[in-house]
C-alpha cells in the first residue's frame, strides 16, 4: 500500500507531466502497432499471391490417359507440392475461349485441338519454385515447364523486404520505448533524492523507496496502454479498409485477430523495455550519486 500511495501522490502533484509522457509513449504505442498491423496484411496479402501462383507443365500429347494420372499422382506426392491438378486439352481451349472472347469464332472454326495436356502444379513454398521446376522438367512425359520468374523473383523480395522491415521498425521503437522510459525514470529518480532521505528517515525500507520509482512509470505505462488499446482498432480497420479497395481479390485477416495480435506484441515489447529502463536509470542515478559524493568529499 505504501508504494500504490507514493504513486498516486506522485500522479496527482505532476498531472501535467504524466498526461503528457503517457501521450507520447500511447502515440508510439499506437504507432508501432498499426506498422505491425499493417506487416500482419502484407504477409497475407503476399501469402494470397503465393497460393495463386502456379507453374504449367506441360505434357506430351501422345500420353493416355492412365500416363497422365499416374504422373499427377507421382506430382502430387513431392513434398515441396502443395496441390496439383489436371487441364485436359478440351478445358484449356474452353478456358481460352473464355478468357478471350473476341476470337470465339476463330475457335471454333479450328480443326484440330492445338492446346496440349497441362498439369498446373501449385508450389507449397515460392522460394523453392525454380528447384521444383527443374524436377518436373526432368519427369518422364514432361515437354516443357513454364512460370513467370519474375513473379516469383518479386514475392520473395517482397517477403524478405516487409521482415527486414517490421524487424527495423520495432527494433527502433524499442529503442525509442527506453529512451523515452529511462529519460522518465531518471527525472523521477533525481526528483526524489530529497524525498527518499525524509522517506528513509520515517522509517521506509530501502526497498519500498527502490520500487517506488518502477512503480510511477508502470502507472504511467497503464494509462498509455488504455489509450493505445482504445486507438488501436480504429487505425488497423482504417489500414484493412485501405487494403481491401487496393487490392480486391485478396480476403484481408480478420480486424479482431489483427488488433489481438498487435497489442499483445506492442504491450510485451514496451513493458519489457519498462524494466530494463528502470534497471538502467537506477544503475546510472545511483552511480552519478556515488560520483557527486566523492566530489564533494574531495572538496571538503
Amino acid at each position: 500500500m505504501f508504494i500504490v500511495h507514493q504513486t498516486i501522490n506522485e500522479i496527482r502533484r505532476h498531472p501535467v507531466r504524466t498526461i503528457i509522457v503517457s501521450l507520447l509513449i500511447a502515440v508510439l504505442m499506437v504507432a508501432a502497432g498499426g506498422i505491425y498491423a499493417m506487416s500482419v496484411d502484407v504477409r497475407h496479402t503476399i501469402g494470397e499471391m503465393e497460393s495463386n501462383h502456379s507453374i504449367s507443365v506441360y505434357l506430351k500429347p501422345s500420353l493416355d490417359q492412365a500416363a497422365i494420372q499416374l504422373l499427377l499422382d507421382q506430382t502430387q506426392r513431392n513434398v515441396a507440392v502443395l496441390r496439383a491438378e489436371y487441364i485436359s486439352p478440351a478445358d484449356g481451349l474452353k478456358k481460352l475461349a473464355e478468357q478471350y472472347p473476341q476470337f470465339a469464332s476463330v475457335f471454333k472454326d479450328l480443326t484440330r485441338n492445338p492446346i496440349p495436356p497441362l498439369l498446373r502444379v501449385y508450389p507449397a513454398s515460392v522460394a523453392e519454385t525454380g528447384s521444383l521446376a527443374a524436377e518436373l522438367r526432368a519427369l518422364a512425359g514432361v515437354q516443357s515447364v513454364e512460370y513467370d520468374q519474375s513473379s516469383v523473383q518479386g514475392m520473395v523480395r517482397a517477403n524478405e523486404f516487409v521482415h527486414s522491415l517490421l524487424a527495423y521498425v520495432m527494433t527502433l521503437a524499442g529503442l525509442l520505448f527506453v529512451a523515452g522510459f529511462c529519460l522518465m525514470a531518471f527525472s523521477v529518480i533525481n526528483g526524489k533524492r530529497k524525498e527518499t532521505a525524509v522517506l528513509s528517515l520515517v522509517g521506509a525500507s530501502n526497498t519500498q523507496v527502490l520500487l517506488s520509482t518502477p512503480a510511477h512509470l508502470f502507472a504511467v505505462w497503464a494509462i498509455a496502454s488504455l489509450l493505445f488499446i482504445a486507438a488501436l482498432p480504429r487505425v488497423v480497420r482504417f489500414a484493412t479498409s485501405r487494403l481491401a479497395e487496393s487490392i480486391p481479390w485478396v480476403t484481408p485477416v480478420s480486424t479482431s485477430v489483427t488488433v489481438a495480435a498487435s497489442a499483445l506484441v506492442v504491450l510485451l515489447a514496451s513493458l519489457t523495455c519498462l524494466f530494463l529502463a528502470c534497471v538502467i536509470a537506477t544503475i546510472l542515478a545511483y552511480r552519478i550519486e556515488e560520483e557527486q559524493r566523492r566530489e564533494e568529499s574531495l572538496l571538503e
